[in-house]
C-alpha cells in the first residue's frame, strides 16, 4: 500500500494512499553498466526547453533505461521529477487519474487534494474526468513555480482508450509552462495536441532511429561481456541486429559463451525480423542455461513482478536467493523496479518467451496461481492476489477475498474495480452474500444510486435475516448517508427508526451512538431543535463510526445554522471536515461546506460565504444530474438575494422550485416561496410582496413536516414592515420572536428583537421600544453578534443610535455598525457628536475610530476642546486610530517619462516643490515591496550632507511627498501611500495604484504563456500591448542613479526580448513591416543585440530587399567586432550564407 510523504500543507487523508502501487509512481533506478549515450543524454537540454518531449520505439530499445538516465541527471541538478509506468489497468480513467494525482504527490504532496476528493465522488468519469484534471491542473498552476517534470512511460498500454488519449490532451494542454511532460510509448500517439506542438516546434522527439546503437556502441558493449570480434564480423553483428540494443545485449551474451572459431557462424545465422531475432537469441541463451534455472526463470515469470520472499513463499525452495543472484550474474533481462531493487520484473518480451516455455499441466498452473494469489494477499496487493485467483479459477477464494478485502479498495481509485469483480461472480453468488450485495451497492452510489439503494437495502434484509446485526447497522448508516445525499428525507427517517431497532439488538457501545445519532434526527424532524441537540451531546460522549459522526455534525450543523449560532455550526464542521470519510467522498464535503456557507453569513463573512456556496453548489450539481442539488440552489439564491444580487438569485431560485416540484416536498417548497417573495420585494414590487408575504406566511404557519425555519419568517415582517403594514408586522414579529425563544434562536431572534423595536418606534409604542430594544441589544452583546443579515440599514441605524442615547452596550452597537454598514455608521455617528450627553459624545467619538475613516478628522478635532473631560479623551484616542485612504487611484509612469496623476490630475513639478522629493518617491516605487532604511535614503539623497542636517532634509521631504501624492489627508493622519516603520520606508503595496511597469511585466507573462500553450493571436496581442507600454528607459531622468540601475536593465532586456519575439512571430504571420520596426527599436535600445539584426536581415530578404538585407549584416558584423571583438554567432552567418547564394 501506498503511503505519500506527510504534507505540512495537505492532510494525510487527502492524499493518495490506498490501493496505489508504489513501484509505478517511482522512477526505476539506472543500472548499472548500461552504455551512457552522450549524443542522447545532450537530448535532456532540448526536453528541459520544450513543454512535451516524446520518445517512440518497439520494445527493447532502451527507452526506459534512457528515461531513468534522464531522471537520474534531473535529480542531480535538484529538478523535482515525477513518474508513472503505465499498464493496461489504468485505461480505466478512474486509476488512470489516481495515479497521475498520486505521481504528483510523491514530489509534492501538497498538490492535488482538491482533484482526489472529486474523484471519489465524481459518478461518469468518461464525462466527469474534466473536474478531476481540471481542478490537479488549477492546482499545478497554483503552485508549481519553477520547473518540475512528469515522466509518463509505457503510454502505449493506454492509447487506445479515447478517454485517457482526451485526458492526456487536456494535460498538455493546460499544464502549467514549468511543467515539462516527457512521454515513451512503443507506437507514435496521436492524439492531440501532439500535431500542433510538432508543427510550432516545441515537441522534442527521439524514435527508434535515435536509440539504435551504433557500431562503436555495439563494440562497447561486447567489450564489457569480454567479446571481441574482428571489423567484418562487428560490421555484420550491427547489419543483423539492426543495432536494436536488447539484441544486442543477448547477442553479447551468447557471444560470450562460445569459443572464438564459432562467433563468425552464430552472427551469421541472426536473421529475420526483430522479433525472431529475440527468440532466436532467447533460445540460445535458454539452451546455454542450466536446467534448473530455466526451469526457476519460467516460475518466476508467473507474477508480473517478484522478488526472493514471494518467490520463496510460493515455491517452497531453499536456492531462491542463489538462483536469482546467478540469473542476475548471467545478464539476464530481470530489471529492478524501485531504486533498492527489492522488487523485480522481467523485460515485458522476455517473459511472454519464458511464459511459452512452461512445460506444467493445466492443473498445476492453476495451482501456482493459486499459491501466487495467496502470497500477493499476504503482502496486501490485493489486485494482484485476485488476478491470480481467477487465473486459477479459484472463485471461492476470490470471494473470500472480496469479503474481507473490498472495503479497501472501495474507498480507493479502484472502486470500479471492485464493482467489476463483483459482476464477474455468479448472480446467485453475489446476491445471495450481505456482505457482497452491500459492497456491490457501496460502489455504485455514484454511477447508478437507484441500484446503489436496492442493493444495499437487499443487504440490510440478509445481515439481519443472518443475525448479523452489527454489519446491518453499518449498511443502515450507509443508507441513511444516501437518502440525504439524495434528499429522500421521509426514506432518512424511516432508516433511522430501522437503526434504532437493530441498534437495540446490538447493545455495545457504538450502537448505543449510533441510536442516539437517530433519535436526535428523528426529533429534528419533528421540529424539537433544543431536544435534538440535547441528544446529540449525548451521542457524542459514545464512539461513532465516521458515516454516524458526519450525520450527527450534518443535523447538528443545520440547527445552529438555523438558530442563528454560526460559531457553534462552524466548530461542528470544522470536526467533521477532518473525518477521513470526508476526504474520500467529495459529496459529504460539499454539503458540510454547503452549511459552512450559512454559517459564513450570519457571522458577516458575506463575499467568502457567496464563494463557498457557489463552489459548493457547483460541485454538488456536477454530481447529480437530477434535482437532488435543489436545496443548495435554494441556499445560495438566498444568500445572492441578501447581498442585493436579485437577478442571479431569481434564476437560482427557479431551480429550487423546479426540483422541488419533482421530489414532491410541500413544505421545503413553501419556505423556499417566501425567498422568493423577498426576491420580488427586493425588485421593486413591494405591493405585490406585501400581499404574498401574507399567504406565504399563513401557510407556513399551517405547514407540517420539518420544523419551520423562522428566519424565513423574518423576511416575510420584513417584507410587510418595509411595505408600510407597521401594526401587521409588528404584531407577526412578536409572534415569531415567541416562537424563537421557545425553540433557542440566537442570532435570528436578536434580529427580531431589533426589528420590531424599529416597528414599536414606528407605531408610537415607546415602552415596547425601549424593552424590546434592550433584549435584542443584550443578546447581540451576550452572544458576541457582529452582523444583523436581512435587517435594512435605516432599521440598524435607528435602534443603534436609540441604544447609543440609552447607553445600552456601546461596544457591541459599534461591532455591528462596523462591520455591517460603516459608510452609513460614520454619518450617524457625526451626527451624534453634537448630542447634549457627553457620554453620548464620548461614545460617538471612540465608535468614529474603531471605525477608523479618516473622514471623521474634520468632525472629531473640535472635540479635543470639550469641556468634557471623557469626550476629550475619547476624541484624541480616536484620531490616533483613523486610518485616512485616498479617494482616487495614483497613476504612475516610469517608462519613457516620469509621471504621477493623482486620479485625473497630474502631480505637476511645481507640486513636488523639490526635487528630492520626487527621488524620493521614484526610490520608494522601484524598491516596491521592500523597506528602505533611513541611512541607505540618506546617502543616496545627501551624500555629502551630516547626518543631523540631512536627517532634517528627510523630515522636510518626507512632508513634501505627503502633500504631494495627499494633498487632502487630514492633518496629523498617517500617510496612505508611503509607509514608515522604525526608521524604514517603503511604498504601500495595499494601496491603490496603478503601474506601468507592473502592467508591462503583466503583458510580458501573459504573452509568454499563450505562446507556450499554442495561442499565437493571444501571445501577439500580449506582446503587442507591452510594447505599446514601454515607451523608454525606466526612469529617463534619472539615469545616472545607481538605485535605479538594476531595475532599468531588467525592463530594457526584458523588452529586447520580447520585442524580438513579437518581431518573429510577426514575421510568420506575414506582418513583415512590423516586425522590422520593432526590431529597430531593439537596435535603438542596445545596438549589440544580434538576434534584432538577424529579424531584420530576414524581413527584408522576405521583402526582396537583398542589397538592404546584406547591409544589415556588414553593419551587425562590424558592431560586433568594434564593440566586443567577436564574430557573430554560426546561425547568424548560415542566414548570411543562404542569402548571399540566393
Amino acid at each position: 500500500m501506498l503511503s505519500v510523504p506527510t504534507s505540512p500543507v495537505l492532510p494525510e487523508s487527502e492524499r493518495s494512499e490506498q490501493a496505489l502501487l508504489p513501484l509505478k509512481i517511482s522512477a526505476p533506478p539506472p543500472r548499472t553498466g548500461v552504455l551512457l549515450r552522450s549524443d542522447l543524454q545532450a537530448l535532456l537540454s532540448e526536453v528541459r526547453l520544450n513543454p512535451v518531449t516524446l520518445v517512440t520505439a518497439p520494445a527493447g530499445y532502451g527507452k526506459t533505461t534512457l528515461l531513468s538516465q534522464w531522471v537520474q541527471d534531473l535529480t542531480r541538478t535538484g529538478a523535482p521529477v515525477c513518474w508513472l509506468t503505465l499498464d493496461s489497468n489504468e485505461r480505466n480513467p478512474d486509476l488512470f487519474l489516481a495515479y497521475i494525482i498520486g505521481a504528483i504527490q510523491q514530489v509534492f504532496p501538497h498538490i492535488g487534494g482538491a482533484a482526489w476528493r472529486i474523484l471519489h465522488s465524481a459518478a461518469h468519469l468518461e464525462r466527469d474526468w474534466p473536474l478531476i484534471a481540471g481542478a490537479l491542473c488549477s492546482d499545478l498552476q497554483r503552485h508549481l513555480a519553477t520547473a518540475a517534470f512528469l515522466f509518463l512511460d509505457d503510454i502505449h498500454m493506454v492509447n487506445d482508450s479515447a478517454v485517457i488519449t482526451q485526458i492526456l490532451g487536456y494535460f498538455l494542454r493546460t499544464a502549467p509552462p514549468t511543467l515539462h511532460i516527457v512521454i515513451a510509448s512503443r507506437h507514435i500517439p496521436t492524439f492531440a495536441p501532439l500535431a500542433r506542438l510538432r508543427a510550432e516546434g516545441r515537441l522534442v522527439e527521439v524514435s527508434q532511429r535515435e536509440l539504435l546503437l551504433s557500431q562503436d556502441e555495439i563494440q562497447h558493449i561486447l567489450a564489457t561481456q569480454d567479446v571481441t570480434l574482428d571489423a567484418e564480423e562487428l560490421d555484420l553483428l550491427f547489419r543483423r541486429t539492426a543495432g536494436w540494443v536488447l539484441s544486442v545485449q543477448l547477442a553479447a551474451r551468447v557471444l560470450a559463451s562460445q569459443p572464438s572459431e564459432q562467433r563468425d557462424a552464430f552472427v551469421r545465422a541472426l536473421t529475420g525480423s526483430q522479433r525472431q531475432i529475440l527468440q532466436y537469441l532467447a533460445t540460445e541463451v535458454m539452451t546455454d542455461l542450466p536446467p534448473n534455472l530455466l526451469d526457476f526463470l519460467c516460475l518466476a515469470a508467473f507474477p508480473r513482478y517478484f522478488n526472493a520472499e514471494i518467490l520463496n513463499s510460493v515455491l517452497e525452495r531453499d536456492d531462491v536467493p542463489y538462483l536469482l543472484q546467478r540469473a542476475q550474474a548471467l545478464g539476464l533481462p530481470i530489471l529492478p523496479q524501485d531504486e533498492h531493487g527489492d522488487r523485480l520484473h522481467f523485460h515485458p518480451l522476455w517473459r511472454e518467451l519464458l511464459l511459452q516455455q512452461q512445460p506444467i499441466d493445466q492443473q498445476s498452473r492453476c495451482a501456482l496461481h493459486h499459491r501466487f494469489g495467496k502470497a500477493f494477499e499476504h503482502i496486501g496487493d490485493l489486485e494482484a492476489a485476485l488476478e491470480h485467483y481467477e487465473q486459477a479459477d479459484d472463485t471461492n477464494t476470490l470471494i473470500a477475498v472480496l469479503r474481507e478485502h473490498a472495503w479497501t479498495l472501495l474507498r480507493s481509485p479502484k472502486r470500479d474495480v471492485v464493482r467489476r469483480w463483483l459482476e464477474r461472480l455468479p448472480v446467485a453468488i453475489r446476491e445471495a452474500d450481505p456482505n457482497l450485495i452491500h459492497v456491490w451497492g457501496m460502489s455504485q452510489t455514484s454511477s447508478n444510486p437507484d441500484h446503489a439503494r436496492l442493493a444495499i437495502i437487499r443487504a440490510v434484509e440478509l445481515y439481519r435475516a443472518d443475525g448479523q446485526f452489527e454489519q446491518a447497522l453499518r449498511a443502515l448508516s450507509d443508507l441513511a448517508v444516501f437518502h440525504v445525499l439524495q434528499l429522500r428525507l421521509p426514506e432518512f427517517t424511516n432508516v433511522c427508526m430501522q437503526s434504532i431497532q437493530v441498534a437495540h439488538l446490538v447493545r455495545d457501545d457504538w450502537s448505543c451512538g449510533a441510536a442516539r445519532v437517530c433519535v436526535a434526527a428523528i426529533l429534528f424532524s419533528k421540529g424539537r431543535n433544543l431536544a435534538t441537540l440535547r441528544v446529540a451531546r449525548q451521542a457524542e460522549t459514545f464512539p461513532l463510526s465516521p458515516t454516524w459522526s458526519w450525520l450527527l455534525s450534518i443535523i447538528v450543523a443545520t440547527i445552529n445554522c438555523r438558530l442563528g449560532r454560526p460559531r457553534e455550526a462552524i466548530t461542528t464542521l470544522d470536526a467533521a471536515l477532518n473525518l477521513p470519510l470526508v476526504d474520500l467522498d467529495d459529496r459529504l464535503l460539499q454539503n458540510l461546506m454547503r452549511l459552512r456557507a450559512l454559517a459564513l453569513y450570519e457571522l458577516g463573512q458575506v463575499t467568502e460565504a457567496l464563494v463557498v456556496a457557489k463552489e459548493s453548489h457547483d460541485q454538488l450539481r456536477n454530481y447529480y444530474h437530477n434535482d437532488s442539488a435543489g436545496i443548495s440552489a435554494g441556499q445560495f439564491a438566498w444568500l445572492l438575494l441578501l447581498d442585493g444580487r436579485i437577478d442571479e438569485g431569481m434564476i437560482y431560485l427557479t431551480q429550487t422550485r423546479t426540483a422541488l416540484h419533482k421530489l414532491g416536498d410541500a413544505t421545503m417548497l413553501v419556505q423556499f416561496q417566501a425567498i422568493e417573495v423577498y426576491g420580488t420585494f427586493r425588485r421593486g414590487q413591494i405591493r405585490d410582496a406585501c400581499v404574498a408575504a401574507e399567504s406565504v406566511l399563513r401557510r407556513l404557519r399551517e405547514a407540517e413536516g420539518l420544523a419551520p425555519d423562522l428566519g424565513t419568517w423574518l423576511l416575510l415582517v420584513i417584507i410587510l414592515g418595509e411595505g408600510g403594514e407597521h401594526e401587521r408586522a409588528l404584531a407577526s414579529a412578536q409572534e415569531i420572536a415567541l416562537l424563537m425563544e421557545q425553540q433557542g434562536y440566537q442570532l435570528w431572534l436578536a434580529c427580531t428583537y431589533l426589528y420590531s423595536a424599529y416597528l414599536a418606534s414606528l407605531c408610537a409604542k415607546a415602552d415596547l421600544h425601549t424593552r424590546l430594544l434592550r433584549l435584542g441589544w443584550e443578546l447581540v452583546a451576550t452572544h458576541d453578534i457582529h452582523y444583523l443579515p436581512t435587517l435594512p440599514p435605516i432599521a440598524i441605524l435607528h435602534v443603534a443610535a436609540e441604544a447609543l442615547r440609552k447607553g445600552l452596550v456601546p461596544d457591541a452597537v459599534g461591532a455591528v455598525l462596523r462591520e455591517q454598514i460603516p459608510s452609513q455608521a460614520l454619518e450617524l455617528l457625526r451626527g451624534m457628536l453634537s448630542e447634549k450627553s457627553a457620554f453620548v459624545r464620548a461614545h460617538a467619538a471612540r465608535l468614529l475610530g474603531d471605525i477608523g475613516n479618516a473622514t471623521a478628522y474634520t468632525a472629531l478635532r473640535p472635540l479635543l476642546k470639550d469641556r468634557q473631560a471623557v469626550v476629550r479623551f475619547a476624541a484624541e484616542d480616536a484620531m490616533e486610530r483613523l486610518v485616512y485612504r485616498p479617494s482616487y487611484t495614483l497613476h504612475i509612469r516610469t517608462l519613457g517619462a516620469f509621471t504621477v496623476r493623482r486620479g485625473e490630475q497630474e502631480i505637476r513639478d511645481r507640486d513636488w516643490r523639490s526635487s528630492k522629493a520626487r527621488q524620493l518617491f521614484q526610490m520608494l516605487i522601484t524598491e516596491r515591496g521592500r523597506t528602505i532604511p533611513r541611512d541607505r535614503i540618506l546617502d543616496a539623497l545627501w551624500p555629502n550632507l551630516e547626518v543631523e542636517a540631512a536627517a532634517n532634509n528627510l523630515r522636510v521631504t518626507l512632508n513634501r511627498l505627503g502633500k504631494a501624492v495627499e494633498p487632502e489627508r487630514p492633518e496629523g493622519a498617517p500617510t496612505f501611500y508611503i509607509v514608515s516603520q522604525a526608521d524604514t520606508y517603503s511604498f504601500n503595496l495595499d494601496s491603490d495604484y496603478h503601474f506601468d511597469v507592473l502592467d508591462f511585466d503583466q503583458a510580458v507573462i501573459e504573452g509568454q504563456r499563450a505562446e507556450y500553450n499554442g495561442h499565437h493571436q493571444v501571445a501577439v496581442a500580449a506582446y503587442r500591448r507591452a510594447a505599446e507600454i514601454y515607451r523608454g528607459p525606466y526612469l529617463p531622468d534619472s539615469l545616472y542613479e545607481d538605485w535605479a540601475v538594476v531595475e532599468r536593465e531588467r525592463l530594457a532586456m526584458q523588452f529586447n526580448d520580447i520585442a524580438i519575439r513579437l518581431g518573429e512571430l510577426l514575421f510568420e504571420e506575414g506582418t513583415i513591416h512590423e516586425a522590422i520596426g520593432l526590431a529597430w527599436r531593439v537596435i535603438e535600445n542596445d545596438q549589440l543585440y544580434e538576434e534584432a539584426y538577424r529579424l531584420l536581415v530576414r524581413a527584408h530578404t522576405y521583402l526582396g530587399e537583398r542589397s538592404t538585407a546584406l547591409r544589415l549584416y556588414t553593419r551587425c558584423v562590424e558592431v560586433l567586432r568594434s564593440e566586443l571583438g567577436i564574430e557573430p554567432m554560426p546561425e547568424t552567418t548560415a542566414l548570411y550564407e543562404t542569402l548571399r547564394n540566393l
